[in-house]
């Protein structure tokens, strides 16, 4: 019996056929933010779906010399901060017509042998968070053309752009609404050593407190972990001066801290110690935290990171840029409330105090 031959996929030009236009116009209706007509679009993708015709993406990068595909190298996602960025990253991508490619690396590890097999596919941007590159990564990148943008962390490194959140105002904002607050003994829980963003909100933190005269801050490392944070905060707990105030650099490691002092320690948190985060993540505002923090859109921070990738793939030639998204300090039931500067915003209550320092 002789076999029927295969069927031939569909092309642009039985759509264009079929649909009555041009084989251009078919390009461009699925081209995202390419001209074309409402009406004619809907004709195309009517024929198209007759046919049972996809666009070849593959194609079309190698004559476009873009891929519309955005690598994200990550670390820590367990850490629901993370978690928001990936969704947020890829949520903005599809939206455009891209699409992103998700590396992951171990905590505490640079970003270099994901960032190998990353450049070994063609991505029109890297985007990093909660990891770092090597010099010779980010001079080999910038030789290739893909531009890197790092969310969350600063940089130094040539043709690394970044977005972070206020961190050093957030940590003076916290000091300023605990010192109001009446605390007298301040801890700070940071990341790890080489945290550029903990560094940062420790620094601002402990600076605005001894500048007023307050008894030097503990500081201590939780490396942005659930446990580790629960060990720093267990060793400060247990010592003859404990806190009455912790400021930790994340939600995540203020969730282990409320945790232990609750549960291990008997504590009542706001009333014998207050605990602040940073991150405004969705678990921060539910009833089991209700904590007070320090927002840092995820969505924000994405936001200006597209935009950034956006003006670098426009034009190469741009020098890094970096970008700070502003938060708010938002007043939970984790914290004592100073007397004055609270306000509502957006049903949340926000602390306006002191914002002239």
């Amino acid at each position: 019996m002789k076999r029927a031959a295969p069927r031939r996929a569909p092309t642009e030009s039985d759509v264009a056929e079929l649909a009555g236009v041009s084989q251009s116009a078919v390009s461009r209706a699925f081209t995202p933010g390419a001209s074309v007509a409402e009406t004619t679009r809907m004709r195309i993708l009517d024929a198209a779906q007759t046919l049972g015709y996809q666009p070849n993406l593959m194609a079309r990068s190698l004559a476009t010399s873009r891929s519309n595909i955005v690598a994200l190298a990550i670390s820590y996602l367990e850490n629901p901060f993370y978690a928001q960025v990936v969704n947020a990253l890829s949520d903005r991508l599809r939206a455009t017509g891209r699409h992103i490619l998700l590396f992951t690396s171990p905590p505490g590890e640079d970003a270099d042998p994901a960032l190998e097999r990353v450049l070994s596919y063609q991505v029109d941007a890297i985007v990093m968070t909660a990891t770092t590159a090597s010099l010779e990564l980010a001079l080999q990148c910038q030789k290739s053309g893909v531009p890197i943008v790092q969310i969350n962390r600063d940089s130094t490194l040539p043709g690394i752009s970044t977005v972070r959140g206020e961190n050093r105002r957030a940590g003076e904002r916290i000091a300023a609404f605990l010192y109001a607050g009446g605390h007298r003994r301040y801890a700070f829980v940071g990341g790890a050593p080489d945290s550029t963003t903990g560094r940062a909100r420790g620094a601002a933190f402990a600076g605005y407190l001894d500048a007023r005269g307050a008894p030097p801050v503990v500081m201590t490392h939780g490396h942005y972990t659930f446990d580790g944070a629960a060990q720093a905060v267990r060793g400060m707990l247990s010592g003859p001066d404990r806190p009455d105030a912790i400021f930790c650099a994340s939600d995540y490691m203020a969730f282990a801290a409320i945790g232990v002092a609750r549960r291990e320690f008997g504590l009542d948190v706001p009333g014998d110690i207050s605990i602040v985060g940073f991150d405004d993540v969705p678990e921060a505002g539910r009833t089991a935290y209700d904590l007070t923090t320090y927002s840092q859109p995820a969505s924000a921070l994405v936001e200006e990171a597209i935009k950034i990738i956006d003006l670098l793939i426009e034009d190469p030639t741009r020098r890094a840029m970096r970008r700070e998204v502003r938060g708010q300090l938002l007043v939970r039931g984790t914290a004592r409330v100073p007397k004055d500067g609270i306000v509502v915003e957006n049903d949340e209550r926000v602390w306006r105090g002191a914002e002239a320092e």
